[in-house]
């Protein structure tokens, strides 16, 4: 990721500072706050600046210079686990308001890098985030105009134990009742519902996972996991594994 970070500066470092006012509704955010995200140097600016410019009300379609600027600042505050909106999948949101011909081959090879080793990272890791679960972030990413299927299909690859018991928590939690997604935030999002659905029902995909679950570096996982909402870790993939083998 620190190299990813790199490129992002170096390829995007390119676009100048906006010279007129953000589009951030003035009565969210201060306009002090405005004028030091336009006048301050890049990496100085803080998560603080970031959450109150992605939070104040926003035009439906961005200004490209804007974010073009402030890109590479995003996504390293992001990377570090920064919270820079209530919700994390609304991080990019700004990013996903954009024109579809915004970014340049490289620049676009930098988002799609940064997305699959930020999920890549997330998947490996058990521990405590903001929102944890990989339904959350995928939906950061789909909101934020980026291509679901190579994280969807590392995903499916994945060896690492960690990155099964995210799919277990993930299906239980986010998609098992109703076989639907039932993250609020992408109520109004049918192209990211049924690209989840597909995925998570493809029987060939549910076979993969089905194998997963019996692997014994994953059983010595089950045991470790804390209860969440009562259950216990167990009682969750028991239901992963009944729906798996529907």
């Amino acid at each position: 990721m620190p190299a990813i970070i790199a490129d992002a500066y170096q390829v995007f470092g390119r676009h100048p500072a906006p010279s007129l006012p953000l589009d951030a509704c003035p009565c969210c955010m201060d306009p002090e706050l405005q004028e030091d995200l336009r006048k301050l140097p890049l990496r100085q600016l803080s998560r603080h600046y970031f959450s109150e410019y992605n939070s104040a009300a926003k035009g439906e379609v961005q200004p490209v210079s804007e974010v073009l600027y402030f890109l590479p600042r995003l996504l390293e505050l992001v990377a570090h686990g920064e919270e820079i909106h209530h919700s994390i999948e609304l991080y990019l949101n700004r990013i996903g308001r954009c024109p579809q011909t915004t970014f340049n081959e490289s620049e676009q090879a930098i988002l799609d890098r940064f997305a699959l080793t930020y999920f890549a990272d997330h998947l490996a890791s058990l521990e405590h985030r903001v929102l944890k679960d990989a339904m959350s972030v995928l939906l950061m990413f789909h909101i934020g105009g980026l291509r679901l299927e190579p994280l969807l299909d590392y995903w499916l690859n994945c060896q690492d134990p960690r990155s099964t018991v995210h799919y277990v928590e993930t299906c239980y939690w986010d998609f098992l009742e109703g076989r639907e997604v039932s993250n609020p935030f992408a109520d109004d999002l049918p192209d990211f519902r049924q690209t989840i659905a597909q995925w998570m029902l493809a029987p060939a995909h549910r076979a993969v996972f089905a194998n997963k679950l019996m692997q014994p570096t994953f059983l010595r996982l089950v045991d470790q996991k804390p209860k969440s909402m009562s259950m216990s870790f167990r009682e969750v993939v028991d239901a992963v594994s009944a729906f798996l083998s529907e």
